[in-house]
């Protein structure tokens, strides 16, 4: 999985200063914001050896870092008072525009090593006067560590209901609504028809907000994926619909996983990734969450995916706790399925 920041930069060795000119106006009529960069003025020098400044102006709408919020202007040759006269466009719902942050950084391009970070500025949109454009000069600040960590993995979240019904409950499911839920069989191969032999597992996936855009609109077509690890085979495997051109998408899909004991609860996890739907391209990554009890090992073994942590792990807590009771969370979404380190 590539790193959310997806740009290699020197954020210590060019001292910041200078301004930055920018109109910023949102159409109502086309859903979309326009970011003109307009010029820089007294910028620091990017190359103190070469004395050489080669600017860029970069944005993002946090709290989304991928690719995909990614913007760029044009490179200006050796000048600490570029001007580029650029738009920059998102497509946006002014609803969610009101939940962002536009991130304006300014840098030097290097063609033989790591650009250098110039400055930034951080305008947010939660009490912005979207009627009226504004165009007005911002000074540049440093770079403050704390907001690489804090948005650089965000992926969107995912809302979810979780119950666990016990066998003797379980069993007096009429047949046919017991009949085609998956079972979860440690060590075996799970049927799609048969009788279940524990309790149940059902969750029901209700929707996911700010989800990564993808296509060129903005917009994304998502869907959810489920396994009930160690099992990834077909046996546990449950997709939910496509919901198409949204990063809001409401599914309202419940996943069951039958055959599960009491004991099996702290041996199994629950995964669900997020994914958009490409026609004729490998589907795209747009994050995921881990159901269980986080504990690192499962039937006796160590596993890198018994990692569930935070809202995680205490979903899957009061689930075992409180059983027959839906509980209702939201989850963050991790921006890697790779094991976690928190």
């Amino acid at each position: 999985m590539m790193s959310m920041y997806s740009e290699t930069g020197d954020y210590g060795n060019a001292r910041v200063s200078g301004e930055i000119l920018l109109n910023i106006s949102y159409s109502y009529k086309t859903g979309a914001l326009n970011v003109l960069v307009k010029e820089c003025h007294n910028l620091a020098t990017g190359d103190e050896k070469r004395q050489r400044t080669d600017t860029y102006v970069k944005t993002y709408l946090l709290p989304d870092m991928s690719r995909q919020s990614k913007r760029k202007t044009s490179i200006k040759a050796n000048t600490v008072n570029p001007v580029f006269n650029e738009s920059l466009r998102y497509v946006i719902s002014h609803s969610q525009l009101e939940t962002r942050t536009l991130q304006v950084s300014v840098w030097h391009h290097d063609r033989f090593g790591h650009n250098s970070f110039l400055g930034e500025v951080e305008l947010s949109f939660d009490s912005w006067e979207f009627d009226s454009q504004v165009e007005d000069w911002y000074s540049l600040l440093p770079k403050a560590d704390s907001n690489i960590d804090s948005s650089m993995h965000y992926k969107g979240e995912l809302t979810v209901v979780l119950k666990y019904i016990p066998a003797e409950k379980n069993l007096t499911l009429p047949l046919d609504q017991v009949q085609g839920k998956k079972s979860f069989l440690k060590s075996k191969k799970a049927s799609s028809f048969t009788l279940p032999k524990g309790g149940m597992v059902e969750l029901l996936v209700k929707g996911a907000k700010n989800l990564t855009a993808v296509k060129s609109s903005g917009t994304s077509d998502p869907f959810v994926k489920g396994y009930l690890l160690p099992d990834t085979n077909k046996s546990t495997k449950h997709k939910t619909v496509v919901e198409r051109r949204t990063v809001n998408p409401q599914w309202n899909h419940t996943f069951t996983y039958c055959g599960l004991q009491p004991g099996d609860l702290n041996n199994v996890c629950l995964e669900l990734t997020v994914w958009d739907k490409e026609a004729l391209a490998s589907n795209v990554f747009l994050g995921g969450v881990r159901l269980g009890g986080g504990s690192g090992t499962s039937y006796g073994n160590e596993v890198d995916w018994m990692d569930s942590y935070g809202e995680e792990q205490r979903l899957w807590q009061r689930m075992i706790e409180n059983p027959e009771v839906p509980h209702e969370c939201t989850l963050m979404l991790r921006s890697s399925m790779r094991k976690c380190s928190t």
